[in-house]
């Protein structure tokens, strides 16, 4: 009898265990993250690219949110509006900070991600392994990186590691032909297709 009620008490405590740790997994599903655009369709493709790696591998609620440039896209970041965005280090540099351009690449994303962390409690990303035509003035780099909130790192622990999965994942050539494709079907279609070919989701 007392054999069946230790086990009975095991059984009971064990079920338990697995209810909190179930609802615990369902809090974090349940949370939604927002991802801002800067109006281009090459901002729509890769923030639906994030979108689409985010929900598929976490089950987190994903929004994407447009808006008219790249300032008005910071501001939003800077007021919590969204969580991240795809931002350039020449705008990031020059247009964002106000700072002299940089023509080398590494040196412009150290510059960026220094200031950005220290001032303004952002943090950039691997880049995504391309520059952008047209904009910043010619000569200086541009590669694109996801920008994120820190207080967004904190609520998912998770999130750089799973983002930098595609680092260095976009090239030039991959990035016409994401542009390419979307027009021809939708810019999530486009991203998806990619991110299922490198099987990141």
């Amino acid at each position: 009898m007392g054999y069946i009620r230790t086990a009975g008490k095991i059984i009971v405590t064990g079920w338990v265990l697995l209810t909190l740790l179930s609802a615990s997994a369902w809090s974090c599903v349940g949370k939604t993250l927002v991802i801002g655009a800067s109006g281009t369709p090459q901002q729509e493709i890769l923030a639906e690219m994030l979108g689409l790696l985010i929900s598929e591998r976490t089950g987190t609620t994903v929004k994407v949110v447009s808006y008219p440039s790249p300032v008005d896209t910071h501001q939003a970041l800077l007021k919590a509006d969204i969580d991240l965005y795809v931002e350039y280090t020449g705008v990031g540099q020059v247009t964002i900070l106000g700072r002299a351009p940089l023509a080398d690449a590494a040196a412009l994303y150290q510059a960026v991600k220094s200031t950005y962390n220290q001032e303004l409690n952002l943090i950039w990303l691997k880049p995504l392994g391309f520059e952008a035509r047209g904009v910043v003035p010619e000569g200086v780099s541009a590669q694109a990186a996801p920008v994120v909130r820190k207080d967004t790192l904190k609520k998912f622990p998770a999130l750089a590691r799973l983002i930098d999965k595609l680092g260095g994942a976009i090239d030039a050539e991959a990035m016409a032909g994401l542009e390419r494709a979307a027009t021809a079907t939708t810019p999530r279609e486009a991203a998806r297709k990619f991110l299922q070919a490198g099987r990141f989701i």
